[in-house]
């Protein structure tokens, strides 16, 4: 056998036992949180050592961080979907939030690690080498959004609004309102309960930020842009829990 025979060979059994560490590690994380999951309990379920955890990850901090950008990544996949160039701005505006839909619908977990990071942590446990990966990704996201809001307003197809506050606006609301879907009380939303919800608030977000470039002469908005904005959450059924 070759040396490049025998590297394959290493690098296929090195990525599957990162694969398997990081399957663990996803479901343990997500039905125990950070603090609640050793690494002792992730390398049993893996069915590797433990020293194999800290080979290729250095410590728990560094495997959950690799967790945080496996899931950053399935997300990106989504939103980059959204912000396709053949899309008008208006259309992308919206195709982002119904994307977001999408992912949470179909990863909860991952949505769950990124959206909410702290959830399984007390204020002196919280997860800090975590929080500035996830508030880098949000940021972006929202000043991706912001992007696509200012040049709106410069051609008219937005009112003149702030497009960083408004796009803050438009991600906290989605996010909040998604999260309703995860609370175990009186205030849960369904899965079709949520997307009616999100499609009353993507009707008023229309409504108050589209400019005259969208609308007809008498003020109410192009058929085109209402119809696309309201009928492209069609596709966000529920494929199942991703973990």
């Amino acid at each position: 056998m070759t040396q490049a025979e025998l590297t394959t060979r290493g690098e296929r059994r090195k990525a599957r036992t990162v694969a398997a560490i990081l399957d663990s590690a996803e479901r343990r994380f997500l039905q125990y949180g950070f603090h609640g999951t050793t690494v002792e309990e992730i390398a049993e379920a893996a069915d590797v050592s433990v020293g194999s955890i800290y080979v290729h990850f250095q410590s728990k901090e560094g495997l959950y961080l690799a967790l945080v950008e496996r899931a950053l990544e399935v997300e990106e996949r989504y939103m980059d979907e959204a912000f396709r160039p053949t899309l008008s701005l208006g259309q992308q505006l919206f195709a982002a939030g119904w994307a977001y839909l999408r992912f949470y619908l179909d990863h909860p977990g991952y949505f769950r690690i990124l959206a909410f990071p702290h959830v399984d942590s007390r204020p002196e446990e919280s997860l800090p080498f975590a929080a500035q990966r996830l508030a880098e990704r949000a940021e972006a996201q929202v000043r991706r959004v912001a992007g696509i809001i200012e040049l709106g307003v410069r051609t008219g197809a937005a009112r003149p609004v702030d497009p960083y506050r408004a796009a803050k606006f438009m991600w906290g609301a989605w996010t909040g309102v998604i999260a309703l879907n995860l609370r175990p009380d009186r205030l849960r939303l369904d899965d079709r309960e949520l997307k009616a919800v999100l499609e009353e608030g993507r009707r008023m977000i229309a409504e108050g930020i589209a400019g005259m470039g969208l609308r007809n002469p008498d003020g109410s908005l192009r058929p085109e842009f209402d119809e696309w904005s309201h009928t492209y959450n069609g596709n966000t059924e529920r494929k199942g829990e991703s973990i």
